[in-house]
């Protein structure tokens, strides 16, 4: 056995797996993939799921000491990949009560609220995310897809805007 294992543990005379020996596998393999993914998350998001199984397998493929375990190991990414899907989804099913407007109820802040009202759609529902019901900027950007500087860019926009509209009504 001394004779079989190199320095780093790695197993003598396997080759290296590359992005290129990626890529060809992972075509062959690409079928069976859609099949396990469409058993966990559905048909319809399958393929997306197939996509970001493959694009984390090519940025970790450095992490794949045997090529024979190519596929098993890309099975274990794509059902992690599914479970994470099931997970991001299980937050936004959560988190979508409380998006849901409520009853209007009268309040001494009407100004205010007229003015958030004629805010465009994009920053009335980042202000109303994070002050009325109190999303920190990096979970607004997690829910809508947004990067936390696009998030902050445009609740600093809003700010503006809306300071900007109220010293115009005040006038």
């Amino acid at each position: 056995m001394i004779g079989q294992m190199g320095a780093m543990g790695d197993t003598i005379g396997l080759p290296a797996t590359t992005v290129a020996d990626l890529d060809a596998a992972f075509e062959a393999i690409r079928p069976g993939l859609a099949r396990l993914c469409a058993s966990l998350v559905g048909a319809a998001e399958a393929d997306d799921v197939v996509q970001d199984v493959y694009m984390v397998a090519r940025k970790r493929i450095g992490q794949l000491t045997d090529p024979r375990a190519l596929e098993p190991w890309l099975r274990r990414i794509a059902v992690n990949r599914c479970y994470d899907h099931h997970r991001r989804a299980k937050r936004l099913v959560e988190r979508l009560p409380l998006l849901v407007r409520g009853p209007v109820t009268a309040s001494r802040d009407t100004g205010l609220g007229e003015l958030v009202e004629r805010l465009p759609e994009r920053q009335r529902t980042v202000i109303v995310l994070h002050y009325a019901y109190g999303y920190a900027l990096n979970e607004i950007a997690e829910l809508l897809d947004l990067t936390h500087v696009n998030v902050r860019t445009i609740i600093a926009r809003a700010r503006h805007r809306l300071l900007a509209e109220w010293q115009e009504d005040v006038r």
